[in-house]
């Protein structure tokens, strides 16, 4: 089926492509889909489990970890900053780094504590 059928399809919610069948991507490499699945994820606050085969999905298929942190800074315009904030440490897991609390309590802008932001007395 071509792109132009596929769109016809999910205009008028053709039971042929229910539950997704019959909507496989045909044109997106394998890294680009996995890049594109997580950034949906991270649009619909997705479970935690669901982060780790996502970014397992893009790095097998050749994505970097630059490329998938990309991905949270990329949707921010549309999903919001709150969304990638709550996300970051799901993908952070999930790129095998560990987050950590507290990590610009050394300082850094508008940490607790640091320049730009009072201290509690």
């Amino acid at each position: 089926m071509d792109h132009a059928e596929t769109l016809q399809r999910l205009m008028i919610n053709d039971a042929r492509i229910e539950d997704g069948r019959g909507l496989e991507p045909e044109v997106l490499d394998p890294r680009t889909l996995a890049l594109v699945r997580l950034a949906a994820l991270v649009a619909v606050g997705g479970a935690d489990p669901t982060y780790g085969a996502e970014v397992d999905a893009a790095v097998g298929a050749g994505a970097s970890a630059a490329e998938v942190v990309d991905v949270l800074c990329a949707v921010v315009p549309i999903v919001g900053l709150p969304n990638a904030v709550a996300a970051s440490p799901k993908v952070a897991l999930a790129l095998g780094l560990e987050p950590v609390e507290g990590m610009w309590d050394d300082g850094a802008p508008g940490a607790a504590g640091g320049p730009g932001r009072s201290r509690a007395v």
